[in-house]
């Protein structure tokens, strides 16, 4: 029996096959399922064409009409579908110019980029594989279907994609397929910065990534990686990460021209990530003058814990236990601005002949630093009473 996961997915391909048109798992799910790792994403290729889709379903949501890609509704539950596809040319080497829509899976399944990426699988868990995906797989290997440089002239997206899987899997690169990233690799300076993030980030996430920095610098791919084509030895000091917060962080600590905010400008990330990568930064340099104190951890949001303590090992190869944070956190006497016992409408009515301004925004910070510190009670008479021999200074 199919895991779980598959469960509800093969309903969906059993009510189109009721229709007289094929359905299969495609893709990582299936790669995936045959490795045995976890699996979060269940993809469905179908001979079924969009338009049938939607006659089939009652709910069918039209996210990618262009490329064959819908979202059927079923059981409360989304599954992506794709009509099977052949692609026409990539003269721009990042997206081919148009799709047709095939009936036939192994049509579908030439087109993708690995052989274990062009592995199918029915409702049933019968595997078809066309190109021997379950090979290379049970080799630990890294192959392209069809001729490599086919594959990486039309998508040089995949040069990346090949040393992420490298560094997820732990599998090797076959050496055609290698030979053609390096003759390839400078189509990568034509893909769009977002896409070459998102597989970037998923690279360093690997538990494997020394393996694929390897081949990163074999092939000298470095040389079109924004950012680290000026400080490629940086590649080599990191280690494994799920974000790319500390690893921006980390550049700056270690660059002193380059900061956070230019790596974040540079592959085009969000500003959340920005401000999570410079909170870090500055988590490190306050940490390396003031040690773990109370103003530390109430400053640093907890999710970002795991983060410092890997930047900091990453930094200076020293180990910090969490349980410090978690130690010293326990004992805060608020954990948030708005356990204070206080805001600015008190203050505005504690001095109702104050016009509104920055003074109150800079007596708040303050008083906010006071009790965190426990140099302050929080409680409003204290407060009060503190703030009498502590005037704020007129805008």
């Amino acid at each position: 029996m199919l895991p779980s996961v598959f469960q509800k997915a093969a309903e969906v391909i059993s009510i189109i096959e009721k229709h007289q048109f094929e359905a299969y798992f495609v893709g990582g799910c299936v790669r995936d399922y045959i490795i045995d790792r976890p699996i979060h994403d269940v993809d469905i290729a179908t001979s079924a064409t969009p338009a049938e889709i939607q006659e089939i379903f009652p709910k069918v949501i039209p996210v990618g009409l262009e490329h064959g890609t819908v979202i059927v509704r079923h059981q409360q539950e989304s599954f992506e579908v794709t009509t099977y596809r052949t692609d026409g040319a990539y003269t721009d080497h990042r997206r081919p110019d148009k799709v047709h829509f095939v009936r036939n899976i192994e049509e579908d399944l030439r087109r993708r980029d690995f052989t274990m990426n062009a592995i199918a699988m029915n409702a049933k868990g019968e595997i078809l594989d066309p190109f021997e995906g379950r090979k290379d797989i049970s080799q630990n290997r890294i192959q392209t279907v069809g001729k490599a440089a086919d594959r990486f002239e039309e998508d040089a997206l995949r040069i990346i994609r090949a040393l992420r899987f490298s560094s997820q899997l732990g599998f090797s690169i076959e050496d055609e397929t290698k030979e053609a990233m390096g003759k390839y690799k400078a189509f990568i300076d034509k893909l769009a910065v977002e896409r070459l993030t998102v597989e970037l980030e998923k690279l360093f996430a690997g538990v494997f990534y020394p393996k694929a920095v390897e081949s990163i610098f074999e092939l000298e791919l470095y040389h079109y990686l924004p950012i680290f084509k000026d400080v490629p030895l940086l590649l080599k000091q990191i280690e494994p990460v799920s974000s790319l917060a500390p690893v921006f962080a980390f550049v700056e600590l270690k660059s002193p021209c380059i900061t956070a905010a230019d790596c974040v400008k540079a592959y085009k990330c969000s500003n959340q990530l920005k401000q999570q990568a410079n909170t870090l930064a500055e988590a490190y340099h306050r940490y390396k003058q003031h040690g773990i104190d109370a103003w530390f951890v109430y400053q640093l949001p907890k999710e970002q814990w795991n983060f410092f303590v890997y930047l900091v090992k990453l930094a200076d190869n020293e180990i910090i236990n969490i349980q410090e944070l978690r130690i010293v956190q326990e004992q805060l006497p608020v954990l948030s601005k708005k356990e204070l016992c206080l805001n600015g409408h008190d203050l505005m009515k504690w001095f109702p002949e104050r016009p509104k301004g920055k003074w109150i925004k800079e007596l708040l910070n303050e008083i906010e630093y006071q009790i965190v510190t426990s140099k302050l009670a929080n409680e409003k008479s204290k407060v009060k009473d503190w703030i009498q021999w502590n005037q704020p200074d007129q805008d």
